[in-house]
């Protein structure tokens, strides 16, 4: 007898027909496993030949429930390997990312930061676009490398008008978020963020940055912080977050 009968209890129409098919209570089950803990992160699970064999169905009906949870991202695929519980995400609300570390914090994530750049650079066009400034304006580039769970996740490039924020290199980078240090340090209030997320493959400085191979698929958020007071732009990043440990959720009120 097929160990899913326990399971599916089928569900069927007024005439008898399944109405679910047999793929996607399939899919149901390993999902329900790796959800409730009793299938790990990275823990692989059976071939589709075993798993066709136990279940008593097809390798093609496993096959594509195996799909679908792959394209959900509770599996993945690794070449020559099998098929593993995909690491767990962390899912930002939208209009937390301006702070990375205290929602992590808050999710009981082992949170740290790695200092890998300070210094000056003169304004290039895009960014004098980005903080209404003038070509060639000196700019602090800050760039912090953000661990999750010792796991390195994000990369963090910003830029402030060195005239508007004056000893920034005062500040203890690695431990102060750039929100805290713009709202409590210089006292900014800060009116909005522009967000902008993009998918890109991980160049080779940002792969070795954050130990995956060159072309990881990554999500890049591009941020203007802007001034309540003048009403100008305080602050431009660009963050770098490797797909596979995070995602973003977005509510939208149609009221």
């Amino acid at each position: 007898m097929p160990i899913l009968d326990s399971f599916f209890n089928q569900q069927t129409s007024d005439n008898g027909d399944i109405v679910k098919p047999l793929y996607a209570q399939i899919q149901e089950y390993i999902a329900e496993m790796i959800l409730s803990g009793q299938l790990g992160p990275e823990s692989k699970i059976p071939s589709e030949r075993d798993l066709s064999e136990s279940l008593e169905v097809s390798r093609m009906t496993t096959r594509k429930a195996i799909t679908e949870l792959v394209n959900e991202g509770l599996l993945e695929r690794r070449h020559g390997s099998g098929t593993y519980v995909a690491k767990p995400k962390i899912t930002y609300e939208s209009g937390e990312l301006i702070n990375y570390v205290d929602v992590m914090k808050a999710r009981n994530i082992i949170t740290a930061a790695q200092l890998l750049e300070f210094g000056q650079v003169p304004a290039s066009r895009r960014l004098a676009e980005r903080l209404n400034v003038e070509i060639g304006y000196p700019l602090y580039r800050i760039i912090l490398l953000h661990f999750a769970n010792r796991v390195p996740v994000i990369v963090e490039r910003d830029y402030y008008s060195c005239g508007r924020f004056p000893g920034l290199e005062q500040y203890d980078l690695e431990k102060t978020s750039s929100y805290d240090i713009l709202t409590a340090a210089y006292k900014v209030k800060l009116k909005k963020v522009d967000q902008t997320f993009e998918a890109i493959a991980a160049s080779d400085e940002i792969a070795e940055q954050l130990r995956v191979v060159d072309g990881f698929p990554l999500l890049i958020i591009s941020q203007v912080m802007t001034d309540a007071d003048t009403g100008k732009p305080v602050q431009y990043s660009q963050d770098f977050l490797r797909s596979d440990y995070a995602r973003i959720h977005s509510e939208v009120d149609l009221d």
